[in-house]
């Protein structure tokens, strides 16, 4: 018998602690911490809340990477995962237009282009404030005509009888805009069952962006028609934090949200009246951006304080 046979039968702790080692080792592999990935992108396991698109990636990623599914049904799709330490501030650019952003310091944190030709472009952007997640923006834009059936899926929030207010205006054969104001409540560190907000939500949770675990959503939808039944069209919904400068703490407790008692809460129906308030001019400004027509000189306080846009200390 070698010595390592005889040290292993007269040496249970020795024994125990490589098995607990070598084990240690391999979960290290297969479950590798983001830093590590990104340090030996050969390991085979995948970094936890590594972003999965919405249309069913399977491959890992890391920061900057781009990735595309080898499912030839889905070629046209592809999702990076950008430096959250990049600021964006004013307005940023997503399938040819504008999108101007409100008050304060956002971070890219997922993007993404679907579709045959990469016609759709999403991207989800989060705004920190003292630490904490003060808002999200997740944008769906089209660079190219897509069939009006697609228009109508996506109009759909607009009817939601639980928003608290909605504002839609329709030019038959020309264009088709609504905004409303509607909450979003985190369940399974998430507010959406859709996939990609679900990765975006995941990659800020292991990114350790601390998030409020309700948030009020300022959803704008606008759809400009053009020929042979198709379609341009951008959604933005832009998710703000109801809650105290600094903390997770809700300005009101969550029971207080909902659209039958939110009036019954002084802090609960001013934030969402300052909020209704805000949504009319700032949807101007968003069709101002679809359109080409924005001056981003024009993005200046108060135009682009939402109510839980960043304060002077």
């Amino acid at each position: 018998m070698t010595a390592f046979g005889r040290l292993w039968g007269r040496a249970p702790l020795w024994r125990t602690s490589v098995i607990v080692t070598l084990g240690a080792l391999g979960m290290t592999a297969f479950y590798p911490t983001p830093a590590l990935k990104k340090a030996m992108p050969w390991l085979p396991g995948s970094a936890p809340g590594a972003a999965r698109s919405n249309l069913g990636f399977g491959a890992s990623q890391s920061d900057g990477q781009e990735m595309q599914t080898g499912d030839a049904s889905n070629l046209g799709d592809q999702v990076a995962a950008p430096d959250p330490g990049i600021v964006e501030h004013g307005s940023i650019a997503i399938a040819g237009r504008i999108l101007p952003l409100p008050a304060g310091d956002w971070h890219p944190i997922l993007t993404s282009r679907s579709g045959a030709h990469g016609e759709i472009s999403q991207q989800v952007l989060a705004r920190t404030d003292r630490g904490v997640v003060s808002g999200v923006i997740v944008v769906r834009s089209t660079q190219q005509p897509v069939p009006a059936d697609l228009a109508e899926q996506l109009e759909t929030p607009c009817h939601d009888d639980r928003n608290y207010a909605a504002h839609i205006l329709d030019k038959p054969d020309v264009s088709q805009e609504c905004s409303y104001t509607g909450n979003a409540v985190l369940e399974n560190q998430s507010v959406s069952s859709d996939p990609f907000i679900t990765a975006a939500f995941n990659r800020m949770h292991t990114l350790g962006f601390p998030i409020p675990n309700l948030m009020i959503n300022m959803g704008w939808y606008y759809a400009a028609a053009a020929s042979n039944g198709m379609a341009h069209i951008e959604t933005v919904e832009t998710l703000v934090a109801p809650i105290e400068r600094g903390s997770r703490q809700l300005l009101a407790p969550q029971q207080y949200w909902s659209k039958a008692s939110v009036h019954k809460n002084p802090e609960a129906s001013q934030f969402i009246d300052a909020l209704d308030r805000w949504m009319i001019g700032w949807s101007r400004v968003l069709r101002q951006g679809f359109d080409g027509t924005l001056d981003t000189a024009t993005l200046v306080p108060p135009l682009i304080n939402d109510p839980s846009a960043p304060q002077p200390s």
